[in-house]
């Protein structure tokens, strides 16, 4: 019994080093902000609009991300922002919407005509197809379109 006691007090200090499978992603500090960019660029190259159904854009994406990432434990940040796309759903917009408070959220819509404003806000069909990059802060990146004219749904 004593020489299983020395045995594991001898490993202990090599165990504490070493970094569980699932490491922990921060998605706001270096390495994983890299990493988490790289998987994304990888997700890129599945085909947003040739994708017979959302499903096998997320199996694509969830692969891309698989295959690139180092940390395993940011494969969820990379999947949430394919998860909250349009790619595989046609005719879908992704829509920012800012309420008079200021705050602003994305969805998807079925299309371009049901992105409405909220009460006493406004609202703008995104040009990019992941909720992930369509807003900002105070409504959508790159020049959303209020009636949906200038949409890319395929970036």
């Amino acid at each position: 019994m004593h020489v299983t006691v020395r045995v594991v007090l001898a490993l202990l200090p090599l165990l504490a080093g070493v970094q569980p499978a699932f490491a922990r992603c921060d998605p706001n500090s270096e390495p994983d902000r890299g990493d988490i960019a790289k998987a994304r660029a990888a997700v890129a190259m599945c085909d947003c609009a040739a994708a017979a159904s959302h499903r096998d854009y997320m199996r694509c994406a969830a692969d891309a991300a698989r295959a690139t990432l180092v940390n395993s434990g940011c494969a969820g940040v990379v999947k949430h922002c394919a998860s909250r796309s349009t790619c595989g759903k046609p005719g879908f917009v992704t829509c920012c919407r800012t309420k008079a408070n200021g705050s602003t959220k994305c969805s998807t819509k079925s299309s371009a005509d049901r992105c409405k404003d909220p009460k006493g806000g406004s609202s703008c069909v995104g040009t990019f197809a992941s909720c992930c990059d369509a807003c900002t802060a105070t409504g959508c990146a790159g020049g959303g379109s209020p009636s949906g004219a200038f949409i890319d749904p395929i970036r």
